[in-house]
């Protein structure tokens, strides 16, 4: 029974839920990072619109004037110091929908697809139905985004054939605890891509002799273009395609014949998504710039050099922030943990690169592999940075970039660490590990409370 409990994964489940359900329930409505433009999103799609309407040039939605008044009530909080009265929020459950009151909410809308909230905006979908209450639909929601990446998270460590610990220190990190506790993209996109980490680990340090099945072959693609479909700038991760041994290919050319499938696949996949952002958006709905997207991007293709330059700018410039931000992040990003803890985390996971159990395989990384590994990051980093500054525009630095955007490169990253000689099976670095992630979700606990109370 103790053999069964102190599993990675069964930890990471039992602790993970415990933390996920007080952050859950702490954290007050519309408060973690993007959370309105989640549930407004979702929103829409259960009018059975993709676009937003559009009066006075402003995008936005017919909403019951419940769930209006009560955004902007909390809206207030997002970005000020002021705390927020709990009786407030408690008073509040007792608001009814009253869906025939409507009126028009501008909001700026996501660009993100159905996929990106499932299930929850079909659970939206039945609670609108069933006329729940407007702040219960909120914390619903954010329960339902608890259990998708728990799910994830969970078979993620429970596959992977090495570096358990890692995925499950990371996976308990504050900002994915956080985000998974929230209405976002964020626990599904982290989940999915812990999960496609994992399974390529998995089909590339099985058995040596054993060849790839096609069954294999179709769920690995399937995940990279669930990746694509959810944040295309985390794309580039498809390189990871080559931890996997040609020789478990029935030949070099099948090997290069299923990567080249599945990257046209997903080329199509990401121009159709483009076509149809751009041509639903306006003026009035996508962007904070003023200068067109087109033109931005034509004078980064023709000045490469330099938009490298403005990204390494960017990147020394906002590097404290980064470092800190990819590790917690509470209430639209205004508080963060102390930095102190930033330190332990990063030690933490570092530390559980060089951990293996007897159980597990020691897969070694190749130092040609590790070169794929590292133009996957570049490459990611690069788009992240592109999006936020076609998004924001900023100039001379990227500002918009967040470190939770960043936050599930870390597993990949910390690959370019894994050696087959520099291991240890002590079993004080599970333990230490353990003890450093209940630690850290402590102090974001606390951070957050005094954060709003």
């Amino acid at each position: 029974m103790k053999r069964v409990i102190f599993k990675p994964e069964n930890i990471f489940l039992i602790f993970c839920l415990l933390w996920g359900m007080v952050i859950l329930c702490v954290m007050p409505p519309f408060q973690s990072p993007d959370e309105p433009e989640h549930f407004f999103k979702m929103w829409g799609y259960t009018q059975g619109t993709y676009r937003y309407q559009i009066k006075d040039n402003q995008a936005g939605l017919n909403m019951p004037q419940s769930m209006a008044s009560l955004y902007q009530f909390y809206n207030f909080y997002r970005f000020s110091n002021k705390k927020i009265p709990y009786k407030a929020t408690l008073q509040s459950f007792n608001i009814p929908l009253a869906k025939k009151t409507t009126t028009f909410l501008k909001h700026t809308p996501s660009s993100y697809t159905p996929v990106s909230y499932f299930p929850s905006f079909i659970i939206l979908w039945i609670m609108k139905l069933l006329n729940f209450g407007p702040l219960f639909m909120m914390y619903i929601l954010r329960f339902c985004s608890l259990l998708v990446y728990l799910a994830l998270a969970y078979f993620s460590i429970k596959i992977t054939p090495c570096k358990k610990w890692l995925f499950c220190f990371f996976a308990l990190l504050p900002v994915c605890v956080t985000q998974a506790a929230s209405i976002s993209t964020d626990g599904i996109t982290t989940g999915v891509i812990m999960f496609y980490i994992a399974y390529t680990l998995k089909i590339a340090c099985a058995d040596s002799e054993k060849k790839i099945s096609n069954r294999q072959i179709f769920i690995w693609s399937g995940l990279i273009t669930v990746i694509n479909i959810l944040k295309f700038a985390y794309f580039p991760l498809i390189l990871l395609y080559f931890l996997i041994p040609a020789k478990k290919f029935e030949s070099f050319k099948n090997y290069l014949k299923c990567f080249i499938l599945t990257l046209l696949v997903n080329i199509v996949v990401f121009v159709l998504f483009m076509f149809t952002l751009f041509s639903v958006s306006s003026s009035a709905t996508y962007g904070l710039g003023n200068i067109n997207k087109f033109v931005l991007i034509k004078e980064i293709l023709f000045s490469p050099f330099s938009y490298v330059k403005n990204i390494l700018a960017s990147t020394i410039f906002l590097k404290g922030f980064l470092y800190q931000n990819t590790i917690s992040s509470i209430g639209v990003t205004l508080a963060m943990i102390p930095v102190k803890y930033a330190h332990l985390a990063w030690t933490g996971l570092v530390g559980s690169v060089f951990y293996i159990d007897k159980k597990e395989q020691n897969c070694a990384i190749e130092l040609k592999n590790k070169a794929w590994i590292l133009i996957a990051v570049i490459l990611t980093y690069i788009l992240i940075m592109t999006s936020v500054y076609l998004i924001y525009q900023t100039k001379p630095y990227i500002i918009g970039v967040q470190g939770r955007y960043l936050t599930p490169l870390i597993p990949v990253v910390l690959l370019l660490l894994v050696s087959k000689h520099f291991v240890t099976e002590s079993k004080v670095i599970p333990a230490g590990l353990f003890l450093i992630s209940q630690c850290l979700l402590f102090q974001n606990l606390m951070t957050l409370i005094l954060r709003y109370y």
